[in-house]
């Protein structure tokens, strides 16, 4: 009756857990700190992280295992992606599809304009 649910007093597997977790928590040591402390502890925690990140980039034994005399031919051939006929159908159809907007805009006004004459002549 008294066992939270979902445990089973039955299960050796449980058991073993719940000692496993009892003996660890009894072999660490147990730290207390005051409410009071907390701020001064994060703070000066911070300002030692400060110092142990460096400020200059990554190391230098990764930045001599890096390769970059093929970086140029690799940005060149991505620039050759899209072939040249179809940045200029691209082109084109952006050209057509602009006039396109303008006719309907114009014919918006238009039919904006008719249905204000058929109004004043009903």
């Amino acid at each position: 009756q008294d066992m939270p649910e979902g445990e089973d007093p039955t299960d050796p597997d449980q058991d073993g857990r719940n000692s496993q977790r009892d003996e660890l928590q009894s072999s660490l040591p147990t730290l207390s700190i005051q409410p009071d402390d907390v701020l001064r502890i994060l703070k000066e925690f911070l300002r030692n992280f400060e110092k142990l990140t460096p400020d200059e980039g990554p190391p230098r034994e990764l930045q001599d295992v890096r390769d970059n005399s093929r970086d140029g031919e690799y940005w060149e051939s991505l620039s050759c992606v899209i072939p040249e006929a179809t940045l200029k159908l691209w082109d084109a159809l952006g050209a057509a599809l602009v006039e396109y907007h303008k006719v309907l805009t114009r014919r918006s006004e238009l039919f904006s304009e008719a249905a204000a004459l058929q109004q004043e002549n009903s």
